[in-house]
């Protein structure tokens, strides 16, 4: 007769379901419904939040056209930052003009596959799409609007021999475009990087525009806003679906918040500009005054591309569930 072995350990019996560590029953799918729900409540607002940035955008176009198109102290400040344009440009319209004639058709053709061929290399085929869209109704919408749209009443301050209007400006557009582009085909390590590259090209191309006195700074303005506008229109329509290929992941807010920070200083300082210019409207006829409304409008550019960049940029980490 065998006895039980006395340094064996007693049989465990099982817990019950739902005591100490022991998942209940249900609860893992509860678990991951809830997480599901998390996912759709976040990508729902980052939707949300890029139409109401898009329906801004497009009304800050239509509000630039009215005050600095169709009104006729408009017309004076933008025809006095064209004149104050020409302080100091002998020394940057050969660069500026260099810069100009990069942007054409076939750069824009091939711009347009690049980012496809970069969405599809990155595995982000749909921001890829997204982003070509982007750049193709921007450049697209501001030639409807440039010719076809948008009236510029004679006031007999149009340097044109049509008197045509000239916001947007096609250039700028293009530009704007593109750094709209890249910040949604860039991963979210290399997002914050691209939206100072894309604001500082954009800022740089209006600028070259400005001192070869082809637009006014009010097409310039607008243009930005017209290509950060189909930008957030991007985001909302889908861009990104899922919380993969880091769609739905946070950038670093660090550099996002310093090129913010540049935008808001280069608001004010053009802000403050532009109110001096408003109220003298009908007596900038001195070199001090269209120079002052020449940097107001080159101000106003900057901060108008550092703002759009660094919401467009913001905009892809709403969606996170890190903070």
């Amino acid at each position: 007769m065998t006895s039980a072995r006395p340094d064996s350990p007693p049989p465990r019996r099982p817990a019950p379901a739902g005591d100490g560590d022991a998942p209940a029953p249900g609860e893992s799918r509860l678990a991951r419904l809830g997480s599901r729900r998390r996912r759709v409540a976040r990508r729902r607002r980052q939707r949300l939040l890029g139409g109401l940035l898009a329906v801004v955008g497009f009304a800050a176009v239509a509000l630039i056209w009215y005050l600095f198109v169709f009104t006729e102290t408009g017309q004076l400040m933008e025809h006095a930052a064209l004149v104050g344009s020409r302080i100091g440009s002998r020394f940057v319209s050969a660069q500026a003009r260099t810069l100009l004639h990069v942007v054409s058709l076939p750069a824009a053709v091939a711009l347009v596959l690049l980012i496809l061929v970069v969405g599809l290399w990155r595995g982000s085929r749909r921001r890829g799409v997204w982003a070509a869209a982007a750049v193709v109704a921007t450049n697209a919408s501001a030639q409807v609007l440039k010719y076809w749209a948008l009236a510029r009443p004679d006031y007999g301050l149009s340097q044109r021999s049509d008197g045509g209007n000239t916001l947007p400006s096609g250039h700028t557009a293009l530009a704007a475009s593109a750094a709209v582009a890249l910040i949604l085909v860039a991963g979210p390590r290399w997002r914050s990087l691209s939206a100072w590259v894309g604001a500082l090209f954009t800022a740089a191309m209006g600028y070259s525009t400005l001192v070869n006195q082809w637009h006014r700074p009010g097409d310039v303005i607008a243009a930005i806003l017209l290509a950060a506008a189909w930008g957030c229109a991007a985001i909302a329509c889908g861009a990104w679906r899922r919380d993969v290929d880091g769609g739905l992941e946070p950038v670093r807010l660090t550099g996002l918040g310093s090129l913010a920070l540049l935008g808001v200083v280069c608001a004010l300082v053009g802000a403050g500009l532009e109110v001096r210019t408003w109220r003298d409207a009908a007596e900038l006829a001195g070199r001090t005054d269209t120079f002052l409304a020449y940097a107001a409008g080159s101000a106003g550019t900057l901060a108008v591309a550092c703002l759009s960049m660094a919401a467009i940029a913001a905009l892809t980490s709403v969606g996170s569930g890190r903070r």
